[in-house]
C-alpha cells in the first residue's frame, strides 16, 4: 500500500463554506457550546475576499481538507490570522506542517516577525513552535482571554535549526510535503 502525500496549496474563493465548517467543527472540538461560535463571529469566519487577498493555504491529505492558514499584513510583520485543523487530525503533525508552511511563506514575504492571537487551548501548540508568548488580551467573554505569541521568522537557510522550519515553492503551486 502506498501513501499518497499530503499537499499544501492556495486557497480558492469557491472553499469559503467548506473552510468555515472545518473552522467550526475545530473550535468546538475544544468542548465550547455552539453559542460561541457566535461570540466572535468576525474573528473565525473566512470570506471570499479573505482567501483572494491574503496568502491563505490548504493541506490536502488523500483529496480531503484537513487544515488551512491564513495570514494578514505586510512585512516586516505579519499575522498568523487563522490556522485551524480538523479534529481527527490534531495531534497529528497537520498543524505543525501548516506552521511551518507559514512561516517559510511569511520568509518569502519579507517578514522578520509573525503574531497571532490564540485561543487558550491552543497555546500550547504555539509555544511548542517556538513561538514566545506575550501577553493575554481580555474579551468580553468573562474568564476567557485571547493568548498572545509572537515568532521571529528565522532567515532563508536556516531551515531545519528551529521549529518553524520550512521550505516550499515561492511560486504558488503544490508542493508536497
Amino acid at each position: 500500500m502506498t501513501l499518497s502525500p499530503s499537499v499544501i496549496r492556495r486557497a480558492i474563493p469557491d472553499e469559503v463554506s467548506y473552510l468555515n465548517e472545518l473552522t467550526e467543527r475545530s473550535v468546538l472540538s475544544w468542548g465550547y457550546e455552539p453559542e460561541f461560535l457566535n461570540w466572535e463571529l468576525e474573528a473565525i469566519r473566512v470570506t471570499r475576499e479573505f482567501i483572494a487577498d491574503s496568502p491563505v493555504f490548504v493541506l490536502e491529505e488523500d483529496g480531503r481538507i484537513v487544515g488551512y492558514y491564513g495570514l494578514l499584513g505586510g512585512p516586516p510583520e505579519m499575522v498568523l490570522d487563522k490556522l485551524f485543523v480538523e479534529p481527527d487530525q490534531i495531534g497529528t503533525g497537520c498543524g505543525k506542517c501548516l506552521w511551518r508552511h507559514a512561516v517559510a511563506t511569511a520568509r518569502e514575504l519579507g517578514a522578520r516577525g509573525l503574531t497571532l492571537a490564540s485561543d487558550p487551548n491552543a497555546a500550547p501548540f504555539y509555544r511548542a513552535m517556538g513561538a514566545e508568548w506575550v501577553g493575554e488580551e481580555p474579551t468580553s467573554r468573562s474568564g476567557w482571554a485571547l493568548q498572545l505569541f509572537r515568532f521571529s521568522v528565522p532567515p532563508a537557510g536556516t531551515e531545519g535549526q528551529d521549529p518553524g522550519q520550512a521550505s516550499h515553492p515561492s511560486d504558488g503551486r503544490s508542493s508536497a510535503v
